[in-house]
């Protein structure tokens, strides 16, 4: 499952919406190419490699009406991985 799709805390004041392309996967961090990046979304060939702590994504949230993370429960946490043709089928 190398696609992972989340909302990442940051230095933001607010979560933001990412999509990766991983590279490497560990317990404390997941690694790989930022595909979309809240509203920006970039090629593979322009997409920079970008390291995220695990701790920093975000649990449930409180988006627009029309994000999919709106749905999910507020204790859950947003990271949802996904297989390699989701991101030809579905996009960053």
């Amino acid at each position: 499952m190398p696609v992972a799709r989340f909302a990442y805390k940051g230095t933001h004041s607010h979560p933001v919406r990412r999509t990766v392309l991983l590279i490497e996967n560990t317990k404390e961090f997941l690694r790989g190419y930022e595909l979309r990046e809240g509203s920006v979304t970039r090629t593979m060939q322009k997409a920079p490699i970008k390291t995220y702590r695990r701790d920093r994504i975000a649990f449930g949230l409180s988006l627009r009406k029309n994000s999919p993370f709106r749905k999910t429960n507020p204790e859950k946490c947003t990271l949802v991985r996904k297989p390699l043709f989701d991101i030809v089928e579905t996009g960053a």
